[in-house]
C-alpha cells in the first residue's frame, strides 16, 4: 500500500502540473492551442471562465500528488 500511494501520488503531480500548465499556456497565449481544440470541438475550453477554474484543479491535484510523496518519505525519515 505504501508504494501504490508514492505512485498514485506521482502520477497525480505531472497529470495535474501538465493540466495546470496547459490551462495557463491556454489563458497566456490562446493562439498556441486555440486551433486545436476548436477541431476537437473544444473551444468553449478557451474562454477564461473555463481555464482558470481548470488550472485551479490541476494545482489542487499536483499539491494533493506532492503531498501524498512527501508523507512517505516523511514516514521513512528521508527526503523523497
Amino acid at each position: 500500500m505504501k508504494t501504490a500511494n508514492r505512485k498514485l501520488g506521482g502520477v497525480m503531480l505531472g497529470v495535474g502540473g501538465v493540466g495546470a500548465a496547459l490551462a495557463l499556456l491556454c489563458c497566456a497565449a490562446p493562439w498556441l492551442l486555440g486551433g486545436l481544440l476548436v477541431t476537437l470541438g473544444l473551444g468553449f475550453i478557451l474562454k477564461d471562465s473555463v481555464l482558470l477554474p481548470l488550472a485551479a484543479l490541476g494545482l489542487i491535484v499536483a499539491i494533493a500528488g506532492w503531498w501524498l510523496i512527501r508523507k512517505r518519505a516523511d514516514r521513512e525519515g528521508g527526503r523523497a
